[in-house]
């Protein structure tokens, strides 16, 4: 037991001394000043994506089909220091279809330089996305027939937490 304990704190340990040298890097030569004028655009900016919120709870909601997002969503977008959860939307957003544990996998593989520093990247994941699913940010769907769970946008299922016809069609089932 005290074995797989350490496997998991030296993981731990490696990712957190990863993710410092990698956030460090990003501040060298930095001045106090920088820092400052720094934290104040930054307040700018939620002041206006706070203004965008506000904005947008003030227009009546529209029941309508799902839309493609004003500006198309490329994998260069990924952002390395999100939370997996925020990864998760990002790539069912990218990918605009349900997608299986084994793609989630394959695609973090490719864009999550993190994600390889795990001694076990699969079963991590697994934990990651039930606690997702389990916080109602993304949904796991069980098709008859089919091994493996989907995972999907909530909006892309119905009440009854059966997929829409819309996003059925998108399933490669071989």
């Amino acid at each position: 037991m005290t074995d797989n304990s350490s496997k998991k704190s030296d993981w731990k340990r490696r990712y957190r001394l990863f993710k410092q040298q990698e956030d460090r890097q990003e501040f060298d030569g930095w001045e106090i000043e920088d820092f400052i004028k720094h934290v104040f655009e930054l307040r700018q900016e939620v002041t206006e994506l706070q203004d965008q919120v506000d904005s947008l709870k003030a227009q009546p909601k529209q029941e309508s089909k799902p839309e493609k997002p004003e500006r198309e969503l490329k994998v260069e977008d990924f952002k390395q220091d999100w939370p997996y959860s925020t990864k998760f939307v990002f790539l069912l957003t990218l990918e605009n279809k349900p997608l299986t544990s084994r793609e989630i996998h394959d695609h973090l593989l490719k864009l999550d330089k993190q994600y390889q520093f795990y001694n076990d990247p699969k079963g991590t994941l697994s934990v990651y996305l039930r606690a997702v699913v389990k916080s109602g940010r993304i949904k796991s769907v069980k098709l008859p027939g089919i091994k493996e769970k989907l995972f999907v946008m909530p909006e892309w299922v119905d009440s009854e937490n059966n997929l829409k016809p819309t996003y059925q069609n998108t399933i490669n089932l071989f």
